[in-house]
């Protein structure tokens, strides 16, 4: 495995900025077998990302300097840009403090000046804002379409009106780096890649991906669950959750109706291929070879007690468990997902007495609390039972 880099060791102090929607263990799986190059950078890059941390006293800084970023009265405003396209700013000064802003942000995008502290993706030219004329059939187009989609799911599904906990700006970045074969959310803005066209197809043609990376700054301002172990994988799980919730409101699909099939147009080889994760049932999502197969896990008998340095203690492996609960609790109660279980899962992100380090017990329990206040006994004991089917029972 490729190492971390130093920083690792800082993570049981630090909240960790990055999220990497592939797994680190797949890309190094892949790595290992095809001694490819721009696999290596992509995982040295993925290793760094999760390890970049900032402290509790950034995060109250935090607090200060964010700046509500829309127009008043419009919530959100998306911003798309091109990482093909950069912008002159010969002294890279970049703020690392997560959706920060410039002090003086004006309500029309601007460029920083060359020597202004400034946010990675402001590197890149703005090449579609709210408003602007459509670009069909383009990856900006799809992304900027996308988001919205994302946004009417959040105000009208979950009666969120301000995913980030305000007036924001949403940015993202098209054509990452060159052929890059991830996408992220580095706590300011989602990036996607192009793929390599050997493993992975573009990462931004799968709404599910665009929830689930939006969805990160979501959890930022509610929960704020740490990237590492069980509250990390309950990051990952509920980014999961409303990624599939999304790509099932569009789709009009009831929860039976639903393959609940995460990232299915990543993989090239759509034979072993078929999805990068599988909420129905962890661990099949694909098997790329002996070696290389999904090895998420969707029941806590088979949980994997990993250390900090294997995929962040299992963020993207034990999230199946929270995962595998919400499919059946969605499927028993039937009708559309987001009508009881998501609201559920939804209004406990909302739940003060869950801390950062929140574990699987502690948001299952919280779960049952949220579904007791909001519905009836039956929907609560189905809530339970969700959860004592894959060995959580508080």
């Amino acid at each position: 495995m490729i190492p971390f880099p130093p920083t690792k060791w800082s993570l049981f102090m630090n909240h960790i900025l990055g999220r990497s929607y592939l797994p680190p263990y797949l890309v190094d799986h892949l790595y290992k077998e095809s001694q490819c190059q721009k696999l290596k950078s992509t995982l040295l890059h993925i290793n760094e990302l999760m390890s970049r941390g900032y402290s509790t006293e950034d995060k109250e800084h935090l607090k200060q300097l964010f700046t509500c970023s829309a127009r008043p009265g419009t919530n959100y405003e998306r911003i798309i840009r091109d990482a093909q396209e950069k912008a002159f700013l010969p002294n890279h000064t970049h703020s690392n403090l997560p959706i920060c802003s410039r002090s003086d942000l004006s309500l029309e995008p601007t460029y920083p000046s060359p020597d202004e502290l400034h946010m990675p993706h402001e590197d890149y030219l703005i090449v579609m804002k709210e408003g602007d004329p459509a670009k069909p059939y383009t990856p900006v187009q799809i992304v900027y379409d996308s988001i919205g989609y994302v946004r009417q799911f959040y105000k009208e599904k979950l009666n969120i009106d301000k995913i980030f906990g305000c007036d924001s700006q949403i940015n993202a970045v098209v054509h990452f780096d060159k052929n890059y074969p991830n996408a992220f959310w580095n706590s300011q803005a989602i990036y996607f890649g192009d793929g390599d066209s050997i493993y992975f197809g573009p990462f931004y043609n799968d709404i599910d991906i665009i929830a689930h990376e939006l969805t990160h700054g979501f959890i930022t301002f509610t929960t704020d669950f740490d990237y590492i172990f069980q509250s990390g994988a309950l990051n990952e799980s509920v980014a999961d959750v409303v990624g599939i919730m999304v790509k099932q409101y569009v789709a009009n699909e009831t929860a039976a109706e639903s393959n609940w099939l995460l990232g299915e147009n990543l993989f090239i080889n759509k034979a072993k291929a078929p999805a990068l994760r599988s909420m129905a049932a962890p661990g099949t999502a694909y098997r790329l070879s002996e070696t290389n197969r999904d090895p998420q896990v969707g029941h806590m008998r088979d949980y994997k007690n990993l250390s900090i340095f294997q995929d962040n203690g299992g963020v993207h492996i034990n999230s199946g468990i929270p995962n595998k609960a919400f499919y059946l609790l969605a499927t028993t109660l039937g009708g559309y997902s987001w009508e009881v279980a998501g609201q559920i899962w939804i209004r406990t992100m909302f739940d003060k007495t869950l801390s950062t380090r929140a574990t699987f017990d502690d948001f299952a329990k919280a779960t049952i609390r949220t579904a007791t206040e909001k519905f009836d006994h039956h929907v609560v004991n189905l809530t339970r039972k969700s959860w004592e089917n894959v060995g959580i029972y508080v």
